[in-house]
C-alpha cells in the first residue's frame, strides 16, 4: 500500500522565469507576468513534448510567488501515487496553483472530478491564478469527464516549442554564468552529446558540476566533466 502524503511540498529551487528560455514563448511569459500582478485571466494551459520546459515554467512561477511571500503550490501529478485527490482541497485559497503533468491523472474519475471542482472554486474566488501543464493539447487529452474537458479550454492555451540544440547550449552557458562559473563551448557541446537532452537533466547536471568544481577547485574541462560524471 502506497503511503499517502497530505501535501506535495515544493521547495524553492533554482528555476526562475529569468533562466527559463523564453524566446519561443514571449506572449505566454508576458501574459503570465501581467496576470501574476493583476489577474485578468485566471486559467493558463501549457502543453508540449518532454524537454520543452513545462515543469521549469511551473516551478519558476511558483518560486517567484513564494519568494514574494505569496501563497503558492506546485503539484506534480506524475507523483499522484503518493497522495490522493484531497490534496486539491481548499487550493482556491492560494494565490497561485500549478498542476504539472495533467496527463498522469486523466482517465481516473476521482482525479478528474477533483480537478473539475477546483476549477469551479477558483473561478468563484476570482483571486487565484491556475497554471496547468500537459504533454497533449486540451483536445487530445484523455479526459473522460466532458465538463472538465470544457473547463480546460476556458483560459489561454499555449504550446511550448522544444529548444533547438543551439538554444540548449545558450541555456547551459547562461545558467553557468549566473552561477559564476565558466562553461566552455566545447564542454557544453560535450554535455549535450552525452546526456539526456531535456533541459531539466542538463541543468541538474550543471548544478552537480558546479559543486564538484568548487570542491576540487577545477575548471569545467571535458576531462574533469568525464571524471565527475563517470562518462
Amino acid at each position: 500500500m502506497n503511503q499517502q502524503l497530505p501535501l506535495p511540498i515544493h521547495q524553492i529551487d533554482d528555476d526562475t522565469l529569468e533562466n527559463f528560455y523564453g524566446d519561443n514563448n514571449l506572449l505566454l511569459l508576458d501574459s503570465l507576468r501581467k496576470n501574476s500582478q493583476q489577474i485578468q485571466q485566471q486559467f493558463f494551459y501549457v502543453w508540449g513534448a518532454t524537454g520543452s520546459g513545462k515543469s521549469h515554467l511551473l516551478r519558476a512561477l511558483s518560486n517567484q510567488y513564494l519568494n514574494e511571500q505569496r501563497p503558492a503550490i506546485y503539484v506534480p501529478l506524475n507523483k499522484s501515487r503518493y497522495f490522493s485527490p484531497a490534496v486539491l482541497d481548499n487550493l482556491e485559497q492560494q494565490a497561485l496553483v500549478c498542476l504539472d503533468d495533467l496527463d498522469a491523472v486523466m482517465g481516473e474519475p476521482e482525479w478528474e472530478i477533483a480537478i473539475f471542482d477546483l476549477f469551479n472554486r477558483i473561478k468563484t474566488s476570482s483571486q487565484t491564478l491556475l497554471l496547468v501543464s500537459a504533454f497533449h493539447s486540451p483536445t487530445a487529452l484523455n479526459v473522460q469527464l466532458p465538463d472538465l474537458a470544457s473547463r480546460l479550454k476556458w483560459g489561454e492555451i499555449y504550446q511550448l516549442s522544444p529548444l533547438t540544440d543551439e538554444q540548449k547550449l545558450e541555456v547551459l552557458q547562461k545558467n553557468a554564468h549566473q552561477r559564476g562559473i565558466e562553461l566552455p563551448s566545447e564542454t557544453a557541446q560535450f554535455l549535450l552529446k552525452r546526456l539526456n537532452r531535456d533541459t531539466h537533466t542538463l541543468l541538474q547536471t550543471l548544478e552537480k558540476l558546479d559543486k564538484a568544481s568548487l570542491q576540487a577547485q577545477r575548471n569545467l574541462t571535458i576531462p574533469f566533466v568525464k571524471a565527475t560524471l563517470g562518462l
